[in-house]
């Protein structure tokens, strides 16, 4: 199955989006575009001749599932000891922060390419489309990227006197992207200041002004930790007396951002119009809203941030709302899998609002998909003419529309994924051709 083709999609069930379910319902992809959906007999009086068709019965077509926030180049790292966690500053997250720099210094780059294509397939097993991911170290391994993907790329550099050449080494990396694009329009370019509390305000000023300029999408992990915090507070804590001096950096000349978090993005340019912020747990709702008010975008990563012992995201505050949020998996350094059904899951058990089951499901799903596209400026998360032929093929959930998404969250892992299918190209499982 190829893009150039012309097919025919009919399954027991298709999602177009949280709003609009066919049962049955059908697809006509040709060029790697949806050129309609539908019930079926609409569809196949819609489309010309010479549209091959595919029988899917027992099986639903969903949008393909996007991961807004990912770390694919990381391997599974394990986790600190008690030793380590001392010796951390009590900081079992900083702790695990020290393991994955030892991990960078000592890593063979030759591996890159294999955790990458260890993470990028597995994802795909779980109906995933299109990633927003963190650049690692080896950018080729974007090349034959067989997923949409926003590929964001990092700079770090706390000290004043740093910020020129983190910003050289971003301005670099970006030309070598956009090598890439030319090659594989899949993937797309952005910048990822690291944190606040890793990017300094001159840093974050180069950076945010660099996106500015290149028309490019900028994201950044932000309150993702208790430490993260009260070093944006005060600048004590273990993040200037463990992190910084195991890489040789000398922080105590830092007391502090001086403002509330939102201030202070808004002050270094960080915070405007479609800024993607990633975590999100140690901020009060009122923070949430003034980041909202200022343009910003939401990343959710629950199951990484429960392994690292940091909280929870305000799961229902943005449900009740209505505050729009994608979800991530973070990396498998942090995870055991890269399912975004498993972050749905997880998502979903942290509701403590009013709405119905069926209500809070179609929220999550919308989060996994449409929300997810939107947060990453990437076309699909949702089936629709015109769009990408961007989707996946599980198991039907069976029974009437009514609480399908329920079901879906509930019941969906790898085993349920048919097929997934990225502009119009199977690239997971076998469909019946």
């Amino acid at each position: 199955m190829s893009s150039s083709e012309s097919l025919l999609f009919v399954a027991s069930r298709l999602v177009a989006d949280v709003d609009t379910v066919y049962t049955p319902g059908a697809i006509a992809v040709s060029g790697g575009v949806v050129g309609a959906v539908g019930h079926p007999d609409e569809v196949i009086a819609s489309v010309p001749s010479g549209f091959r068709r595919i029988d899917l019965p027992g099986c639903a077509i969903l949008p393909g599932i996007v991961n807004a926030h990912a770390h694919l180049q990381i391997p599974p790292v394990g986790f600190p000891d008690e030793d380590e966690i001392a010796d951390a500053g009590g900081s079992p997250f900083i702790a695990w922060l020290l393991r994955v720099i030892a991990w960078r210094r000592g890593a063979n780059p030759a591996d890159s390419g294999m955790h990458f294509d260890i993470a990028i397939h597995e994802a795909l097993s779980f109906g995933t489309t299109a990633v927003g991911e963190i650049a690692g170290s080896d950018l080729t391994v974007y090349n034959e990227c067989p997923m949409r993907a926003r590929v964001f790329v990092e700079g770090i550099g706390f000290a004043p006197e740093a910020a020129e050449k983190s910003e050289g080494a971003v301005v670099a990396a970006l030309a070598r992207l956009r090598e890439t694009s030319a090659c594989n329009p899949l993937v797309l370019a952005g910048i990822s200041p690291h944190t606040p509390y890793t990017v300094g305000g001159s840093l974050l000023r180069n950076l945010a002004a660099l996106s500015v300029r290149e028309g490019l999408l900028l994201s950044l992990h932000l309150a993702e930790s208790p430490e993260e915090i009260e070093f944006l507070s005060s600048g004590g804590g273990p993040v200037a007396t463990a992190l910084f001096p195991a890489v040789g950096q000398d922080v105590s000349w830092f007391r502090g951002i001086g403002m509330t978090v939102p201030g202070y993005l808004a002050r270094t340019g960080v915070l405007r119009d479609g800024t993607l912020l990633v975590h999100n747990v140690h901020l009060s709702r009122a923070g949430i809203d003034a980041l909202r008010e200022g343009g910003a975008r939401f990343a959710l990563c629950p199951r990484s941030n429960a392994a690292h012992g940091n909280g929870s995201p305000d799961v229902t505050h943005f449900v009740d709302a209505g505050i729009p949020f994608a979800l991530g998996t973070d990396s498998r350094g942090s995870v055991p899998t890269l399912s975004l059904w498993d972050e749905m899951r997880a998502a979903a058990g942290l509701y403590q609002g009013d709405k119905s089951e069926a209500e809070l499901s179609s929220a999550i799903f919308r989060a996994a998909t449409a929300n997810g596209s939107a947060a990453l400026d990437l076309p699909g998360g949702t089936l629709l003419p015109g769009g990408p032929a961007d989707f996946c093929v599980t198991d039907d959930p069976g029974r009437s529309d009514s609480g399908i998404f329920v079901r879906l969250i509930e019941g969906t892992g790898s085993g349920g994924i048919r097929a997934t299918v990225v502009g119009g190209s199977c690239r997971h499982g076998d469909l019946p051709l």
